[in-house]
């Protein structure tokens, strides 16, 4: 099957750029091919939105992240995503929660729900810095983001410092580009942008992953967490919840959320209490990149 990626760079570091290669890889391996906008091809896979125009007889396919829903750019920054909302034979969006919103807006849609994933391979901690950490510390917490205030880094930190009246030898890394919040604390470590192979070597030896962000939609960092083995207390806001499943421990948010627009970059207040962790029997085989490919092409396949 010849596959057209509309609206991917596949150097791209992003969320939606980071997965699209992903997959186009493992679509590779199983025999597919991933064209030129060009060529001859049956399947309009486009990302979002469409960058290019498919051809007369493909079969278009909008793969939704979500859409914009702080009210100034509902309809501004939604235009062209929700043009091909319309004009698409099916969506496959990666989340209930993206599936809910959209429909909630925008009316029902035939597709299906298919959420992110990742290679289940463990990274080696080949760091020297990475394996002194583990070393000196009996529990490691790790975050990860492109920081911003609906990542919620102050309540990550905050849940952190909680823990550690229970972990007393425990430390905090937080990964990610544009920190928003500092904590001058000898065992919260700020790594700022790192590689990708470094992240996953972190998410290899950390004990549990803080992701207490507001309405994320399916976060990588999520994903790759889980598939270094490392499971993950997030809030049952947004998507993060359904990738986390019995992996971590899922804290419910003071005020529900009903898809109403909203400034996401102005989130509801957290109240944290001290959690207790769960003994977390670990089963991560669901976001195997392998298996979530068989379902695209499948999707892909399938009559209307």
């Amino acid at each position: 099957m010849n596959i057209h990626f509309s609206n991917v760079n596949f150097s791209s570091n992003s969320g939606p750029n980071t997965f699209a290669h992903r997959l186009a890889n493992c679509l590779t391996k199983m025999g597919h091919n991933i064209v030129n906008q060009d060529d001859d091809y049956q399947i309009f896979l486009a990302f979002i939105e469409a960058s290019s125009t498919p051809k007369k007889n493909a079969k278009v396919i909008q793969r939704l992240d979500g859409i914009w829903f702080k009210p100034d750019e509902f309809h501004t920054h939604n235009k062209n995503i929700k043009a091909l909302y319309d004009y698409a034979d099916s969506v496959i969006w990666q989340s209930e929660f993206d599936k809910n919103m959209t429909e909630h807006h925008w009316g029902k849609k035939f597709g299906k729900v298919i959420h992110n994933g990742a290679s289940l391979e463990r990274k080696n901690a080949s760091n020297d810095t990475i394996r002194q950490i583990r070393n000196s510390y009996k529990k490691v917490f790790v975050c990860s983001a492109n920081w911003h205030r609906q990542k919620r880094l102050k309540e990550n930190v905050e849940l952190f410092l909680k823990m550690k009246e229970v972990f007393p030898d425990s430390c905090l890394i937080v990964m990610g580009p544009n920190p928003d919040f500092y904590a001058r604390h000898k065992d919260i470590l700020y790594t700022g942008a790192i590689s990708h192979d470094l992240c996953l070597q972190i998410f290899s030896i950390a004990d549990w992953m803080i992701h207490l962000a507001w309405l994320d939609h399916c976060p990588n960092v999520v994903v790759e967490s889980l598939s270094q083995g490392c499971p993950v207390i997030c809030t049952d806001s947004g998507g993060t919840k359904e990738l986390v499943r019995d992996n971590g421990l899922v804290i419910p948010e003071n005020t529900p959320y009903h898809y109403e627009l909203t400034d996401y970059d102005n989130p509801y207040g957290l109240e944290l209490e001290l959690p207790s962790l769960p003994d977390v029997v670990f089963d991560n085989s669901y976001i195997d990149i392998k298996k979530v490919a068989k379902k695209y092409v499948d999707a892909m396949i399938g009559e209307k």
